[in-house]
């Protein structure tokens, strides 16, 4: 298992580049899950990733709705792609800034973009 503090961002139009704050995310096998703060609520990331390096998660707000994030991961310690909820759509980004509690493992656990 493998944890890691994360800089991340979306984008929607009429609001701008949001930063996500508090940012984690936990790497086990296939699966991503993960916590932070936006300009919305709290919010929890739940999700898998696949040997070809595609990213599906949903991104839950605490009390209010979920979001479907789908992207890629590009071998390097960056998750990108596109945000929706039923239609309406953005870009979002998190790169991987540093490990926490010891473990050193992100960009090897991570499936390499073809």
């Amino acid at each position: 298992m493998s944890t890691s503090q994360c800089t991340g961002w979306w984008h929607q139009i009429g609001l701008g580049r949001q930063p996500m704050e508090q940012l984690w995310l936990r790497i086990e096998g296939t699966s991503i899950e993960g916590a932070g703060v936006d300009i919305i609520a709290p919010f929890t990331f739940s999700g898998k990733f696949r040997p070809d390096g595609s990213i599906e998660m949903i991104k839950q707000y605490e009390r209010m709705h979920g979001v479907l994030y789908v992207g890629r991961y590009d071998g390097e310690g960056t998750l990108f792609g596109t945000w929706d909820i039923n239609g309406y759509r953005g870009e979002w980004l998190i790169r991987f800034d540093r490990p926490v509690a010891g473990s050193t493992e992100i960009e090897e656990v991570l499936p390499l973009a073809h």
